[in-house]
């Protein structure tokens, strides 16, 4: 647990983590949260999720929101009950996700359970198998299905009104120019002309998921200098392009 001045734009934050992911991307920093797949116990789940909610109810005054991350939180049996809990204490809530359940996303965003919402844009359909850590060769079918459920999650927030906001890791191995072009041209902008995609570059700050896989795909990050580059040379397609350090 601990507090956050930048993950939820205009809000003081709490932050709250959850373990388990369908994706493998070599250069995710919550190796350990996504690889515990859900080895606590219900009781110690439970106790978990009180000792968090106790930690917010005494905090709420200097609070404005929370930010439920991961992982990936829709994961979570429990989501919708421990949204509401939040919501109920007058606590606003942003949602990080990799919009591979949009079902469920939709499912929130209808019952009023989210204010904002971070969707995770991994890469292009056509690169998407290397970036999740599955291999292209065989598993392309299932990145292809990953690929269709995020779309319907991005669709799914065009559609509402809960203000989101699109988000990219940017890794050198994994997103030269051109993949990074033809991501900005499979957005079909149009009349989203003001959605708001972030690119970070990424950071080694520690352990990263490939290191506790087989997977052997280098991982390097981009200058400041270069990020500004793409930065420009994606903005003719992407008005809402912007960097996040």
């Amino acid at each position: 647990m601990k507090l956050t001045l930048q993950d939820y734009p205009g809000r003081v934050a709490a932050m709250c983590f959850t373990r388990s992911c369908q994706l493998r991307c070599p250069y995710c920093h919550n190796a350990e949260l996504v690889l515990s797949n859900g080895q606590n116990s219900n009781v110690e789940g439970e106790r978990l999720t009180l000792t968090f909610l106790s930690y917010l109810e005494k905090r709420k005054c200097q609070l404005d929101g929370v930010v439920v991350s991961g992982g990936e939180p829709l994961l979570q049996d429990d989501i919708q009950g421990f949204l509401h809990n939040i919501k109920e204490m007058g606590l606003e809530v942003k949602l990080d996700t990799n919009g591979l359940l949009p079902n469920k996303l939709r499912e929130l965003i209808d019952n009023g359970l989210v204010d904002y919402v971070a969707l995770d844009y991994k890469n292009n359909r056509e690169n998407l198998a290397e970036t999740v850590g599955l291999s292209r060769s065989e598993h392309q079918t299932i990145a292809d299905s990953y690929y269709n459920a995020w779309r319907a999650s991005l669709n799914c927030l065009r559609e509402n009104r809960v203000p989101y906001e699109l988000r990219t890791t940017v890794v050198r191995e994994l997103h030269s120019i051109e993949v990074l072009l033809l991501m900005a041209e499979s957005l079909h902008y149009g009349k989203n002309s003001q959605e708001r995609w972030f690119l970070q570059s990424f950071v080694r700050k520690g352990p990263i998921m490939c290191d506790y896989t087989n997977n052997k795909t280098k991982i390097s990050a981009y200058s400041n200098e270069e990020m500004d580059e793409i930065r420009r040379e994606l903005l003719r397609l992407v008005p809402g392009i912007q960097l996040r350090g």
